[in-house]
């Protein structure tokens, strides 16, 4: 054997022994950890806050924290819950507006919060990285003010405010240490977005070497799992209290069968996961859900059915009209969902957006399900049967054919097209259901090459009804974008603007529920989407472990773990928890004492011995065979 070889080889090999060590997951106690699942989708391993859509979720909320919480299911006026922030913002003007920073708002490293982290935060990066998630400010905040060190005034361009989108990041944007963060933002500016590149914007792009200022940090990332661990000289402990667990281990899981088993044996605690027979699950005492009976789960995003209007006969409002008449929604909820979801009405507004709600135009609308309204608005329209062979063709004859598409997988809705189709049938229109895989899906909605689809991604509860229709009618189609129906309507398009510019002052609540009316007046005579039921925040929970989770009966907040809506109640939740106490019998005695447990290092230190000794010894070897036939 050649020993220039074998000695760089055992080298090597302690290197890649050691470094396996050093990878290690920890060993956390079971009953000091809180299991989460539902919102991990591949290995968890990006932590980056300037892309906080694209890492994973806990990034803001967790790790760095808001200005604001923001509460859907409380009253209007309590729904902003100051968590960096001291107080509510107080509005100086409609273009001016101060935030004051708790005073015991601190970094990791013990340093203080200050009125030029945020200054950084909404400033300084938008302008440097402006492909940051809250990017877009830098469009109307023209300037963030540093009064002292825990006060900062906002100032808008009258021109160009969008009150709505400012709101929206005040409990969506992570605030970031200036000190830490700005070396990389001058040296990298829009790189920083990049997740191929930063995973991590830290030192060795390590997330263990964040610096943040919430509750818990990085201490493991593996292929199907992730470890943070409680920060115990949190600021907020002086404020709020302490989170109760001591560790989170965040889980991904592909198969919601598997997720429904891991929650029902108590392997998982905290489900976000859509799990068939979730019902089944809390009526027989598996795991508890925010009511105890339908629907289950608060609403949380418009299931829209998006129509391709730059394809006939999708242009025509008789045409979408008809649709809607023709899908019967109650079905879809039963068969689908297991009566887990509620309907929408037919301007796609939540039920925390209630009292902008037309009420008496919907009423004069009169828009439910039925298929004899649906065959009157098609005949009259000229959609009839020309060639006889059964359905339907387009006023000229051309016949018409829909497949109505939604991600393979995707269980709920593909029962729920299945069910679309077959009403569309019964009215004498030609659909089908069509199950592509999520590439091919964001494809064809990319490139408009579709005819309908189910799509929910940007239709969230915000402050304002502002982001949900830019979303679903205003905005550069796109799946991550909106407007997948590339519906256009000048007047509604200024509507929508309009909406966003108005200031949040009470002054204003009357010039805000007109412009929303005429807006629900447009989509009720036009129907350029359809709105059928709101998606539930699919949170369900075991109590092997914890309890005190949010409830109908104490709704102190949303427990939701989606990116981006920890802020909707998630880090309540942490701590609101209360660990499960289970008594363990005492064990029985034994004659024989049980040896000492190993420590895992030394096992480690034994093995890494173990294995140099063994490579040394055959090189040795080898080198005295070789050496054998010059002593002959």
């Amino acid at each position: 054997m050649n020993k220039g070889k074998t000695l760089p080889l055992a080298a090597a090999l302690c290197i890649l022994l050691v470094a396996l060590v050093a990878q290690a997951q920890p060993v956390i106690p079971r009953e000091q950890t809180l299991i989460i699942g539902g919102a991990y989708w591949e290995p968890p391993k990006k932590f980056n806050p300037f892309n906080y859509g694209g890492s994973v979720s806990g990034t803001v909320g967790l790790i760095y924290e808001p200005l604001y919480l923001w509460i859907p299911i409380k009253p209007e006026n309590e729904r902003f819950v100051p968590w960096l922030a001291a107080d509510q913002p107080k509005w100086i003007s409609p273009t001016e507006v101060e935030i004051k920073l708790r005073p015991e708002a601190t970094w990791w490293d013990g340093s203080p919060v200050t009125a030029e982290d945020v200054r950084f935060t909404f400033h300084d990066v938008p302008r440097k990285v402006p492909s940051s998630a809250w990017g877009g400010v830098r469009n109307y905040i023209v300037d963030v003010v540093v009064v002292d060190a825990k006060t900062v005034r906002f100032k808008f361009d009258p021109n160009t405010a969008n009150y709505a989108d400012f709101l929206f990041n005040l409990y969506s944007a992570p605030i970031l240490p200036k000190k830490f963060y700005e070396p990389f933002v001058n040296q990298y500016g829009d790189e920083l977005t990049d997740l191929a590149k930063w995973p991590a914007v830290a030192e060795g792009k390590d997330p263990t070497k964040l610096l943040g200022s919430g509750m818990y940090k990085v201490i493991y990332t593996g292929d199907d799992n992730f470890i943070l661990e409680r920060v115990d000289n949190w600021w907020g402990t002086k404020v709020f209290g302490t989170p109760a667990p001591k560790y989170i281990k965040g889980v991904v899981v592909y198969s919601n069968q598997v997720a429904a088993n891991m929650l029902g044996s108590g392997e998982l605690d905290w489900s976000c996961f859509f799990i068939p027979g979730g019902p089944t699950m809390v009526q027989r005492g598996y795991a508890v859900a925010f009511y105890g009976k339908e629907p289950y789960y608060l609403s949380a995003n418009v299931a829209f059915l998006f129509v391709n209007t730059m394809k006939p006969p999708f242009n025509d409002p008789n045409f979408r009209k008809a649709m809607y008449y023709a899908i019967d929604v109650d079905k879809i909820i039963a068969s689908a969902f297991e009566g887990a979801v509620k309907k929408s009405n037919p301007v796609g507004l939540l039920p925390f957006w209630e009292r902008y709600l037309a009420k008496d135009l919907i009423e004069k609308y009169g828009y439910k399900y039925d298929p004899n309204k649906a065959k009157e608005i098609l005949d009259k329209a000229g959609y009839v049967d020309r060639d006889g062979d059964g359905w339907r063709d387009m006023p000229d004859g051309k016949p018409i054919r829909i497949q109505i598409i939604v991600p393979y997988g995707w269980t709920d809705w593909m029962f729920a097209i299945i069910n679309i189709a077959e009403d569309l049938r019964k009215v004498g229109i030609y659909a089908e259901a069509m199950f592509p895989d999520f590439g091919a899906y964001i494809t064809m909605i990319d490139q408009g090459t579709y005819d309908a689809a189910i799509n929910n991604f940007g239709s969230f509860a915000t402050p304002s009804p502002y982001n949900l229709y830019y979303w679903a009618y205003n905005a550069s189609p796109g799946i991550w974008t909106g407007n997948h129906g590339r519906y256009k309507n000048t007047r509604l398009t200024d509507l929508i603007q309009q909406l966003g510019r108005i200031p949040p002052l009470p002054e204003n609540e009357g010039k805000i529920q007109s412009v929303l009316r005429e807006i629900q007046s447009i989509l009720l005579e036009e129907m350029p989407a359809l709105p059928l039921w709101y998606n539930g925040y699919w949170f369900l929970a075991s109590q092997k472990y914890w309890t005190g989770w949010p409830s109908e009966k104490n709704p102190y907040g949303v427990p939701i773990i989606w990116n981006g809506q920890w802020q909707h109640g998630g880090m309540l939740v942490l701590l609101n928890l209360k660990p499960t106490v289970t008594p363990t019998p005492p064990a029985p005695p034994v004659v024989t004492p049980a040896a000492p447990a190993v420590p895992t290092e030394l096992i480690a230190g034994v093995i890494i011995a173990i294995v140099v000794v063994a490579v040394l010894a055959y090189y040795f070897l080898a080198k005295r065979k070789k050496a054998a036939p010059a002593q002959k």
